[in-house]
């Protein structure tokens, strides 16, 4: 991989790479590495390809959601089963609309199946139903097969969802409310039209606070899904030695963070000691990579007077 790679920067004319972004198979951390010895070969490594290799945030916080998902409440189970069921034939689907005039449900939203790969689908998929609830509340009377659906369809996990209770969709909007803040961040992050690095830490941090407050809910489903979510967190995010410095240092050079605002965030994740050692070693690398540049330039201006 890393020679196909090589190749093709060869081919692009380009001899200078910063960073290369993958997601988190191991294999990638052999193709960075052997790309990295290839930037030696050609001179242009900053800083021996220390930062070279950065995690995809996006796959991360895929892997983070998917992990909590595990935990799901029923009631996301039972909308699930009666999407399904609403969407199984077009008399169902007709069924269902004659509901939603009945009930007066005003709603141009069209109901969509999530798929278990995908959680932003199954996001979408909550939001989008709860729109619905009236209708989904008194379907059995316009369509018999509903509650029956309902009461012996089993779910992906070999159990049944059963029927809708009365506390369903207080907890459908309690997940919708919890995981609206991950899709935003993902859509955030995938950007193609502006620049995301500067708001990789910051939005870290603020994943690493709504998690928190999440484990302390008194909702023991979201607090199961935040626990099981926070694991995964610490596994990528947990130990900063192990993150790419060019993580914060884009922060910092953010003119509305800067080191202040990296070096408290830094003491609120990791707690005091361990935040300003961080806070130092980040400023350390920092002036590392500046006088990196300012040895390129003198050795370039160098060249050109020599020459002349």
């Amino acid at each position: 991989m890393a020679k196909v790679i090589g190749n093709c920067l060869l081919e692009w004319k380009l001899d200078k790479v910063f960073t290369v972004t993958v997601d988190n198979a191991s294999s990638n951390d052999v193709t960075v590495k052997e790309l990295s010895k290839q930037l030696d070969m050609w001179k242009t490594n900053s800083m021996s390809g220390k930062h070279l290799h950065v995690r995809c945030m996006a796959h991360i916080l895929n892997l983070i959601v998917q992990d909590g998902l595990k935990k799901i409440d029923v009631s996301v189970k039972r909308v699930r089963q009666a999407v399904r069921y609403v969407r199984s034939s077009p008399q169902r689907s007709l069924k269902f609309r004659e509901c939603c005039a009945h009930q007066e449900v005003e709603c141009s939203k069209i109901l969509c199946l999530d798929i278990p790969t995908r959680w932003n689908s199954t996001y979408l998929m909550l939001e989008t139903a709860q729109n619905f609830e009236k209708a989904f509340d008194k379907l059995h009377l316009f369509d018999d097969g509903f509650f029956t659906h309902l009461c012996t369809h089993v779910c992906e996990d070999g159990n049944i969802a059963g029927p809708f209770v009365c506390d369903d969709w207080v907890n459908m909007r309690n997940v919708i409310k919890f995981l609206e803040r991950f899709y935003e961040l993902t859509e955030k992050i995938s950007g193609s039209r502006y620049v995301t690095s500067n708001y990789h830490f910051e939005d870290i941090c603020e994943l690493d606070s709504h998690l928190k407050a999440s484990l302390a809910s008194d909702d023991t489903n979201l607090s199961k899904m935040s626990g099981k979510m926070k694991e995964k967190f610490k596994k990528y995010w947990g130990e900063p030695e192990k993150m790419n410095k060019m993580i914060f240092i884009a922060s910092v050079l953010d003119p509305h963070n800067k080191l202040e605002y990296v070096g408290f965030a830094l003491e609120e994740m990791f707690g005091e000691g361990p935040g300003k050692k961080l806070t130092a070693e980040v400023d350390t690398y920092l002036n590392s990579l500046f006088g990196e540049y300012k040895k390129k330039i003198l050795q370039r201006m160098l060249s050109s007077i020599i020459s002349i």
